[in-house]
């Protein structure tokens, strides 16, 4: 069963790989190229000239964003940024946290207005470094194309009314993912035991599993928290992916501030994360066959309330990251 697994996952790589490289077939946007639809006019002789404005962000995500990354399997919902549409693009974006930073912790958001050195999108589409690779996938962008994002940003990151973005006065807990072992982390790692990239883990029956959760969080002044700094730090467990009215809870263990556990990110082994909470389970005790929903709860100095993560206006591929199967 396991070779099947690790066929199919490199199956599925294979496809995203694909997926991503074809099919992308823009122009030069310093070419002029003649659309022959110009020549089309309405009853009354006369068709409306709509034009957008390359140079806005609405003209971004239409010419560059939404073609070369909003493919399949690739930042179509996938993976975030999410480009598949201008708003879900834009709030992916401005002053949106870094999960897979470079190895310096450069960078604490995707775009922050006005400074390309702090902007983690403007490092992925410009960077020569070989094993990080430029974005997008093969480095597809034309130079004008490249130079109208570093614009924008440069001139503020305005949304698609012109608006500045305000810088956000606080954020909810977030979450870099979670890693999973059998009994603990000298065991097998098991969290990337899936049919697809996100769908549930496939567990062995009657076994202890060690969950590993990575969380952050920023202050009202934007300076950058790892997990140690929550309080609640439960884990619930469901078997319906949208009602944890009926669960089994944990209270997750907290490491010390300055001993963290450092183990990869799920979706690109190549970085690695801090690892704070964890909380231990046994397979034994769900029916096989069965698929189960794990959530995680933390609350910060900012809001009364334990923040739920994944909560129920997560995008479902995420809800099913969360989740497990015993097999």
């Amino acid at each position: 069963m396991k070779n099947k697994i690790i066929i199919a996952i490199f199956f599925l790589a294979a496809i995203i790989i694909h997926s991503c490289k074809e099919d992308i077939i823009r122009i030069d946007p310093d070419v002029d190229v003649f659309n022959p639809f110009d020549t089309i006019t309405g009853d009354d002789g006369v068709i409306d000239d709509i034009e957008i404005d390359s140079a806005s962000f609405l003209g971004l995500h239409t010419y560059i964003f939404k073609p070369t990354c909003a493919v399949p399997a690739c930042h179509d919902g996938s993976f975030e940024p999410d480009f598949r549409t201008v708003q879900s693009a834009y709030n992916t974006l401005v002053y949106h946290p870094v999960v897979k930073n470079d190895e310096d912790e450069t960078f604490t958001f995707r775009v922050l207005p006005g400074d390309t050195t702090h902007s983690w999108l403007y490092e992925r589409i410009t960077t020569d470094d070989a094993t990080l690779g430029r974005m997008p996938l093969y480095d597809t962008l034309y130079p004008a194309e490249r130079q109208k994002i570093i614009d924008w940003i440069q001139n503020g990151a305005p949304d698609v009314m012109g608006n500045s973005p305000a810088l956000p006065d606080y954020t909810l807990p977030n979450s870099a993912g979670f890693i999973a072992y059998i009994n603990d982390t000298l065991g097998t790692r098991i969290d990337d035991n899936r049919m697809s990239f996100v769908s549930p883990m496939l567990l062995p029956d009657d076994t202890d599993i060690e969950i590993w959760f990575s969380g952050y969080d920023f202050d009202m002044d934007s300076n950058f928290y790892w997990g140690h700094v929550f309080s609640y730090n439960k884990a619930r467990i469901s078997a319906e992916g949208y009602d944890f009215s009926v669960y089994d809870e944990f209270d997750m263990e907290e490491e010390a501030a300055d001993e963290p556990f450092i183990g990869p990110l799920y979706w690109d082994p190549a970085y690695t994360s801090w690892y704070y909470h964890h909380f231990t389970f046994n397979t034994g005790d769900y029916i096989p066959g069965e698929i189960y929903f794990i959530r995680f709860y933390l609350k910060d100095w900012d809001h009364p309330d334990p923040t739920e993560i994944p909560d129920n206006g997560t995008n479902p591929y995420l809800i099913t990251y969360f989740s497990f199967i015993v097999e």
